[in-house]
């Protein structure tokens, strides 16, 4: 008889572990699936991030002057509720850049911070810097691509990417 009670109580005693570990694994399974949501809304954060840093680029080359561009570009992503802020900041003139003989240029610089947001409050900020060449704002005297060396000739209208950080 005492042989029956103790084959019970250790039969409950490994139903309850068994029990147990199921709860565990399923509380596991879960967590990981937030963690895994959480990520996808960090990534489309980091989209719309890089949506405005693009959407600024695109507001610089459509004005027709550096002193001129619109000092915020905001939007949403389509098929989404993601936002993003961009803020443009004209950083000023370079003026040494090798150039053809002819027309003098100027490299135009500006700074790019861009400001994704998504669901579940996730958010990514990216800098970028970059320079438009267009005519300088006065005199310049051009900086000649060779004879020194052979160097990359800049031409009107071009857009360089200078650097890229996440913030």
């Amino acid at each position: 008889r005492r042989s029956r009670g103790s084959a019970l109580t250790t039969g409950l005693i490994i139903l309850t572990l068994v029990t147990l570990l199921g709860l565990a694994g399923a509380s596991s399974a879960h967590v990981e699936r937030l963690v895994a949501q959480n990520e996808a809304f960090r990534e489309n954060a980091a989209s719309a991030a890089s949506a405005g840093i693009e959407m600024a680029i695109s507001e610089i080359l459509t004005s027709s002057d550096p002193a001129t561009v619109k000092p915020v570009v905001s939007g949403r992503m389509p098929d989404a509720g993601d936002v993003f802020e961009a803020t443009l900041q004209f950083a000023g003139y370079e003026t040494t850049l090798p150039q053809s003989p002819g027309a003098p240029l100027a490299g135009a610089h500006f700074d790019i911070v861009s400001t994704g947001k998504s669901a579940r409050n996730a958010v990514d900020r990216q800098r970028v810097r970059v320079m438009w060449v267009v005519a300088p704002p006065g005199e310049i005297t051009p900086a000649d691509c060779e004879p020194l060396l052979p160097r990359h000739c800049f031409q009107r209208g071009e857009l360089l990417r200078l650097s890229w950080q996440r913030l």
